[in-house]
C-alpha cells in the first residue's frame, strides 16, 4: 500500500519514487491495482463482480501494453539504453498479463474446478505481479527520463556553444 512520503511515494516493497511526473504517472496505475489487491476475501461472487474484476484487469493490460510500446520505441532510438529499457518493457508486460490472467472470468471458473488459484484465493499472485508492474513501470518511466535529462543537457551545451562563439560569429561579419 503506498504512503505518501518526502519528495514522493514510498512502496512497501522499498521502491521510493522521487519524480513527481513519475509519481503523477503512477496513481491512476496504483488506484486501478490498488483496487484488484483489496478486494474482500468474503465478496459474493456474483457475475456483476466477476466481471467488474475482469474488466478491471483487462484496462491494466490494454494500458500496460501501450505504455510498453511507447518504451520500445524509445529503446530503439536511444542505443545505450536499448538493453535496460527492453528489459523492463518484458517485465511490465509479463506483468500486465499476469494480471489479466488473474483477473480473467473464464479463468477463474476453469481455476475453481482444477485447484488453482483465481484472484480470489491467489492474493499473493496478485501481489507479486502488481510489485513487478510498479517496479518495471517506474523503471521504464525513469529511464525515458534519463533520456530527456541527456537530450536537455545536449541542447544547453549547443546554446551554450552558440553564446560563446556569438561575439567572434558578429565580428567576422565586417
Amino acid at each position: 500500500e503506498p504512503k505518501a512520503g518526502e519528495g514522493g511515494v514510498n512502496f512497501d516493497c522499498g521502491l521510493e519514487i522521487k519524480t513527481r511526473s513519475v509519481e503523477q504517472t503512477l496513481i491512476p496505475l496504483v488506484s486501478q491495482i490498488t483496487t484488484l489487491i483489496n478486494h474482500k476475501d468474503k465478496l459474493k461472487k456474483t457475475e456483476k463482480t466477476l466481471r467488474a474484476i475482469q474488466k478491471v484487469g483487462q484496462a491494466v493490460s490494454v494500458a500496460v501494453g501501450r505504455f510498453v510500446a511507447v518504451g520500445e520505441a524509445i529503446a530503439l532510438e536511444n542505443e545505450e539504453l536499448k538493453e535496460e529499457m527492453g528489459h523492463a518493457c518484458f517485465e511490465a508486460r509479463r506483468a500486465g498479463m499476469a494480471i489479466a490472467q488473474l483477473t480473467d472470468v473464464c479463468g477463474a471458473e476453469q481455476s475453481e474446478s482444477d485447484g488453482r488459484g483465481t484472484v480470489f484465493s491467489d492474493r499473493t499472485g496478485m501481489v507479486k505481479a502488481a510489485r513487478m508492474l510498479l517496479s518495471s513501470v517506474t523503471k521504464v518511466l525513469v529511464l525515458a527520463d534519463r533520456i530527456v535529462i541527456k537530450q536537455i543537457i545536449s541542447s544547453r551545451n549547443k546554446v551554450r556553444m552558440v553564446l560563446l562563439l556569438k561575439p567572434y560569429i558578429h565580428l567576422s561579419a565586417y
